[in-house]
């Protein structure tokens, strides 16, 4: 075994780099400031109920002013926000009161009394949200509804889960969020759904039910405005990669078992290259081995997968990917390897590493108060080890989180890297969830990114059409 600890990697903006997300944008504003492809100003629709509007639309206001940071000690931690504004973004959001659309009192009622409130929840604001979008005009929809819509039924985040060291991706009951993610893949551009605790609208926590502490107002303000930024089609930051390196295609491969349970499992894919940029690609049915107790695919399956993974890849970039990665949550079999090693060959790819990934079972302790460091790295043997994803960060002088961090386990099933490389490589891709400015991504967006989809997926019929891009379904 050998112990060893990877410097945080970098991230390209504007016009420089930086291993923190807010520091970067701040300082050198986000990576495709002032290209073409991002909207100026960002037009954004809002639905809600009228106080919630109301509450949406001031917090804005609010937040492109700047918002002050609170913390004294940690302001490295959690800087202020200093508002959407051209240094730093680029471009600036238009909110008009003809995109914003007041959902009646009499309404929501009618609604929260129905035998079914969160079907008829998701019917009266995805109404209102396809006159929003038919009108046209607007880059990103807000959907904001109050408190008592969260009240009927609020199932676990990944992030939640995370934070508390608990599984990501198990199941969870019908939340607002996720049914109408999924609905709303047939609107035109993608939503931003936003809670009451974000802009001061109320409390959505729950009484004697463990949440993550509510953040500052700044880290608020970061977040959300990052990933309207992100929706409206900019890419606020990128990977640091030598030129050098070989082009990789990152495909991510979870499980999720069908909403109605007729099906086993069904798998799920995502693509991404080293800007993050996400692309849903569907795979097939998948099973459970007797003696591993875990989901696999068939070997055509898995081929016909990383086929047509390639192949949006490739429309994407006009070019083949010379490495091929997969993560996957669960180990691969003999079938699996079979399938994956055909795909490669039938599409022309000269490296493949296939690796599994799993919360560790296994944990480090370090000497003193504090956490193992972020990116403390232990190489079982040549094929197999594990890596923090969250830890101490000596450039913030502390442990960000709340809970003591687990590692992520993995194994490299097929390929040629070292387990260091591996780590290095996970633990980049930690840092290229756009929907979130945190510094430290508990999972490899790989993973994340393939959870996510899954989670919107196993609530749409079969054979309905489904937008391609990651971003409609954050």
């Amino acid at each position: 075994m050998k112990l060893s600890l990877i410097d945080e990697p970098e991230l390209q903006f504007a016009d420089g780099t930086h291993v923190d997300v807010r520091a970067g944008i701040a300082a050198f504003g986000t990576l495709d400031r002032g290209d073409a492809a991002v909207p100026v100003p960002i037009r954004v629709g809002l639905v809600g109920s009228q106080e919630c509007a109301d509450g949406v639309a001031a917090w804005l206001d609010a937040c492109s002013r700047g918002i002050a940071a609170t913390e004294r000690r940690l302001r490295d931690l959690r800087p202020k926000f200093p508002g959407m504004t051209n240094d730093a973004f680029g471009t600036t959001l238009e909110l008009k009161q003809s995109s914003t659309r007041a959902i009646t009192r009499r309404e929501l009622a009618e609604a929260l009394a129905a035998p079914d409130p969160l079907r008829e929840i998701l019917n009266v604001f995805f109404e209102h949200a396809r006159d929003v979008t038919a009108r046209g005009g607007i880059d990103v929809l807000v959907i904001a509804p109050p408190v008592e819509v969260f009240a009927i039924s609020d199932g676990v985040t990944d992030e939640a889960a995370e934070d508390r060291n608990e599984a990501p991706g198990r199941e969870r009951q019908p939340d607002f969020h996720d049914v109408f993610k999924a609905r709303a893949l047939e609107l035109p551009v993608p939503c931003q759904i936003v809670r009451p605790d974000t802009y001061g609208g109320g409390s959505t926590r729950r009484a004697g039910r463990r949440q993550p502490s509510l953040q500052d107002e700044a880290t608020r303000a970061w977040n959300f405005h990052t990933a309207l930024y992100y929706k409206a089609g900019g890419v606020p930051w990128r990977l640091v990669r030598d030129p050098k390196e070989l082009t990789s295609c990152y495909v991510g491969l979870a499980f999720f078992e069908s909403l109605a349970r007729d099906r086993l499992l069904t798998s799920v894919a995502q693509v991404f290259n080293e800007r993050g940029e996400g692309v849903v690609v569907q795979g097939g049915n998948a099973r459970v081995d007797k003696e591993d107790r875990t989901p696999h695919l068939n070997s055509k399956d898995a081929c016909e997968l990383l086929v047509n993974a390639v192949a949006s890849y490739r429309r994407e970039h006009k070019t083949t990917p010379a490495r091929l990665v997969v993560h996957k949550t669960s180990v691969f079999d003999q079938v699996e390897l079979d399938g994956c090693r055909a795909a490669a060959k039938e599409v022309r790819v000269e490296l493949l590493e296939l690796i599994s990934i799993r919360r560790g079972g296994t944990r480090l302790l370090r000497t003193g108060t504090y956490p193992v460091l972020r990116g403390t790295t232990l190489a079982f043997d040549d094929a197999s080890g594990l890596v923090y994803l969250r830890g101490s960060v000596p450039q913030f002088r502390t442990y960000p989180g709340m809970y003591v961090p687990s590692s992520l386990e993995f194994i490299r099933a097929d390929g040629e890297a070292s387990p260091l490389a591996l780590a290095r490589e996970i633990l980049e891709l930690s840092k290229l969830n756009f929907n979130n400015t945190q510094f430290d991504g508990g999972q490899p967006i790989t993973i994340r990114a393939a959870r996510r989809v899954g989670d919107i997926l196993k609530r749409i019929a079969e054979g309905r059409p489904v937008q391609s891009r990651f971003r409609f379904f954050t």
